[in-house]
């Protein structure tokens, strides 16, 4: 009862010093003790108070759960009583310290604390301390958190933790074996393919060779039966060899062993070798092939792995297009490179199967014949070829509408003093000679953009020679870079009869540039120039060639459309350059300089719409005249926009060809006398 009694009496103290330091309303010392009382025993933390020599005056029921110890049993005893023994000295220390700076804070801050029981048992602890200043001095509250359950379940994560970390650890490294062990299998199989290929080649080409001197009946007369016999062994030896080809060159490439030999050649002429072989098979079923590709256009790849390229799709176009059906090719020079193209009037390909069919051995249903032909490697050859030419292949088809498949290879990187490949022949030349790389490619790119095909030669002997050879428009000559022998360079292009005439703009230092009149130099400019200035110069002073007819841009997805238009133009002296679709046609406006566009509203891949605005969008095409020829049914709204942006609109409609060239006529009289005027 004492016990109580003391206990009553200090919290009776200390509700009255709580109740004056807070100015609280309530005037009973009694009512606020049994308030705070209340609030004290409510807490699920354990909370103790002690005086200055660190001996407990204060506790609620929490602590005597906590710690199992009786009220009575800790009033008046040292906090170390709480203390796990072998942390009490320091503990002490630790108080002291804060006894001189008391603050509120969590106690041993980053340490891992533990507190005491009657029974001598440990457990985690949390404890935040905070100061209190009384009539008594200063006293420190402790709240004390038991963190048992929760250092448990910590335990239990990080176990798991470790052990899937353990587990991920062992399956990867499993997996990585196995990735090893794929790897060595891959290679050991590509090697013996690529033996077995040759070992089956060789025999291969004794066979067929037997077999056609057999047939040529060089040794004797075959009777009917035995001719026919022969004709198998050709056919089927043929067929073995091209499958083991296929599977020679799909191991090479996989082993990657296939090396490539670019070269630039004529697109068109590989393309009719790669058609040659397989004209028989396409006349059997009546297929009509048509082939648009322009022979001035020159690709820059591997001429034996670009006819592989086309001659797979093409075969792939023949196996799956029923009789009497049609195949086009395709080409193009586009920015960078060419575009290639192998479209069909074939079953098409479900949309379900389009990535697979890139696969090896994948074959995507019966040919036109019922069948399923082939080995399913050419598709997957022809798309590793592609690749290694750092070009891309896609596919758009669907059942029953035929398939399109689009190839893009680029040009082998420009050297100086060397041209892309890719450049239409027709556009005209300037040689720029003794600039150096990275001028070569600055002026090439501005030139490019203005219509111009652009040579280079860095000494006197190519000069002279490309000179002869080319036949430029224009000769940029850089003496400043040329040095000592920049004289000799003029010399020789005006002392020849074949290059005498054509204009040599000069670049020269100040000091130099009489003597550049002097030996001959159409124009001279002051080193550095800036490249607009060099092809305004170069523009200046290119003769006008009178007599060529105009170019005319035809972009129509319709072949018979395209060739109406092509003799309607022809018929009128113009010459047309024809473009299957929207994104053909800005890859010949990149490259070809023409005298206005006819373009058709309605394409499957880019409408005449977008087209139109594209073309709006380039600064250098902004005048460029436009006549709209559709079948298309035009509304206001549409009606009203092409007037904003084109030059005419006709509808396909009987007697639309004389209209039509009296307002191509218009237009370019009107563009000529613009240019008149401007000069």
């Amino acid at each position: 009862m004492k016990g109580k009694q003391n206990d009553k009496q200090i919290l009776a103290q200390e509700g009255r010093r709580l109740m004056m330091e807070e100015a609280t309303a309530s005037p009973d010392p009694i009512q606020y003790y049994l308030r705070f009382r209340d609030l004290l025993e409510a807490a699920p933390d354990a909370i103790l108070e002690a005086n200055r020599h660190g001996t407990i005056v204060l506790l609620n029921a929490a602590a005597e759960s906590m710690f199992g110890y009786k009220r009575q049993e800790l009033l008046g005893q040292p906090v170390e009583l709480l203390i796990p023994e072998a942390m009490r000295q320091r503990h002490g220390e630790h108080r002291s310290r804060y006894a001189e700076h008391p603050s509120a804070r969590p106690m041993g801050s980053g340490l891992e604390l533990f507190a005491r029981r009657k029974d001598g048992s440990q457990f985690p602890a949390e404890i935040s301390l905070s100061p209190i200043r009384s009539t008594q001095g200063t006293h420190v509250i402790a709240i004390v958190r038991d963190i048992t359950a929760r250092k448990q379940a910590d335990t239990r994560i990080n176990a798991l933790h470790a052990q899937h970390a353990a587990e991920l650890a062992a399956t990867n490294q499993q997996l990585e074996m196995r990735n090893h062990e794929v790897e060595r299998a891959n290679q050991l199989k590509n090697e013996f393919l690529a033996s077995m290929s040759h070992e089956l080649r060789t025999p291969l080409h004794t066979i067929i060779g037997f077999a056609d001197l057999l047939g040529e009946q060089i040794k004797g007369t075959l009777n009917p039966q035995q001719q026919r016999f022969v004709e198998h062994i050709q056919r089927d030896s043929r067929h073995l060899l091209e499958l083991i080809n296929d599977i020679l060159d799909l191991s090479k490439i996989e082993a990657g062993q296939l090396e490539l030999h670019p070269e630039s050649f004529c697109a068109a002429e590989a393309a009719a070798e790669a058609l040659d072989g397989l004209r028989p098979l396409a006349l059997s079923k009546q297929i009509g092939i048509v082939e648009t590709i322009d022979h001035s256009f020159l690709i820059s790849a591997d001429r034996l792995r670009f006819k592989e390229i086309l001659y797979n799709l093409l075969s792939n176009a023949i196996k799956f297009t029923p009789e009497k059906g049609t195949i086009w090719i395709e080409g193009a020079a586009a920015p960078g490179g060419g575009v290639f193209s192998v479209r069909d009037t074939g079953v098409g390909i479900p949309a379900s199967e389009l990535q697979a069919i890139f696969d090896k051995f994948y074959q995507v249903s019966a040919t036109t014949r019922g069948l399923k032909e082939g080995t399913g490697l050419g598709l997957a050859i022809t798309k590793r070829l592609v690749e290694m030419h750092g070009g891309t292949i896609r596919v758009e088809s669907k059942p029953g509408a035929g398939s399109r498949f689009e190839v893009f290879l680029p040009s082998a990187a420009a050297q100086p003093g060397e041209n892309p490949a890719a450049i239409p022949a027709d556009l005209p030349v300037v040689l720029l000679v003794g600039t150096d790389e990275a001028a070569f490619q600055q002026l090439t790119t501005v030139f490019e953009q203005d219509a111009y095909a652009v040579h280079g030669a860095s000494t006197q002997e190519q000069a002279l020679q490309k000179a002869k050879q080319l036949r430029p428009r224009a000769i940029v000559l850089d003496l400043v870079s040329l040095g000592a022998r920049s004289g000799d360079v003029l010399r020789d292009l005006r002392g020849d009869p074949d290059t005498s005439a054509i204009p040599v703009i000069a670049i020269a230092t100040a000091e130099d540039q009489s003597t550049a009149v002097a030996l001959g130099a159409t124009a001279v400019l002051t080193g550095p120039v800036e490249a607009p200035s060099l092809l305004q110069a170069v523009k200046l002073h290119i003769p006008v060639e009178p007599g060529q007819p105009s170019r005319i841009l035809v972009v129509d997805d319709e072949l018979e459309a395209r060739e109406l238009l092509a003799e309607v133009l022809s018929s009128a002296g113009y010459l047309p350059v024809l473009a299957w679709g929207g994104r053909q046609a800005l890859q010949v406006l990149a490259r070809t300089p023409v005298a206005a566009v006819i373009v058709d509203l309605r394409m499957p891949e880019m409408s005449g719409f977008e087209l139109i605005f594209r073309i709006r969008e380039n600064q250098r095409l902004a005048a460029l005249p436009i006549i709209v020829l559709t079948g298309k049914e035009i509304d206001k709204d549409e009606r009203e926009l092409l007037g904003r942006q084109t030059n005419a609109v006709f509808l396909k409609a009987p007697s639309w060809e004389d209209d039509l060239l009296e307002r191509v006529h218009v237009l370019l009289l009107d563009v000529a006398t613009q240019d008149v005027a401007k000069a």
